[in-house]
């Protein structure tokens, strides 16, 4: 894609740019989604920028990493090694082992989407974004917001359709501590999802988040219930 010619200026390709990624504010992010519906350009670039983010994880070939790799990231994200005993069975306790063959691939879409967006977009410095992927590699939603915000702006890019009588629900995996729900989001769109405090006080031991399938109603335990669909880390650009 040439982003220097001449019908494409700077500034919307910057525009467009966080709009794909998920952080553009929401008044910019409102004005810029009604122009698409009326200019042309403006909808073709968030559409090349779209496109040009949704598969990064899949352009990116699987490494496994080495055992020593593995038992940085586990201990980074406090989860605990697989055990015997009840607590092995839960699945926040055993993410380490499938998050770590495919922690390279998200850490290098997400690198490579900023490495992309910086000549013409750079992504805003105080913000935080966190690429959620099935075991697969395939990113389906992008949490995003800036450092002062009290909200995360989820966006679907991959998410696979829910099932009649089932939602997705969205959880925080704090430091050595069980889950904590953050409420359901949908499979597709956008959806803004509020915290109880800004993201750099309420996601402060936070390293990761989840997505599980629970009944339409929520979990009805607190807890995750169902299998995990999506997971990634929690990447701070400040």
């Amino acid at each position: 894609m040439d982003l220097s010619r001449p019908d494409r200026s700077e500034r919307l390709d910057r525009l467009a740019a966080e709009f794909a990624l998920g952080t553009l504010p929401s008044r910019p992010r409102a004005r810029l989604a009604q122009a698409a519906r009326t200019e042309p350009t403006v909808a073709a670039a968030i559409g090349e920028w779209e496109q040009r983010l949704a598969g990064l994880a899949a352009a990116i070939p699987a490494v496994t990493p080495p055992p020593r790799v593995w038992t940085v990231i586990v201990s980074r994200l406090g989860l605990a090694a697989a055990s015997t005993g009840a607590a092995s069975d839960r699945w926040w306790n055993r993410l380490g082992v499938w998050r770590a063959l495919s922690a390279f691939a998200f850490v290098a879409a997400l690198g490579l989407a900023v490495a992309l967006l910086s000549e013409r977009a750079a992504v805003p410095e105080a913000s935080v974004v966190a690429v959620l992927a099935g075991a697969d590699g395939k990113p389906a939603l992008i949490a995003s917001a800036r450092r002062s915000d009290a909200f995360l702006l989820i966006k679907a890019v991959g998410a696979a359709p829910v099932a009649p009588g089932k939602a997705l629900e969205l959880w925080m995996l704090p430091t050595g501590a069980a889950p904590r729900s953050l409420g359901l989001i949908p499979a597709t769109g956008i959806a803004r999802v509020p915290l109880a405090a800004p993201v750099d006080s309420a996601l402060a031991n936070i390293p990761a988040l989840a997505v599980s399938l629970e009944p339409a109603a929520g979990s009805p335990s607190g807890l995750p219930t169902g299998p995990v669909l999506y997971s990634g880390p929690i990447e701070r650009m400040y």
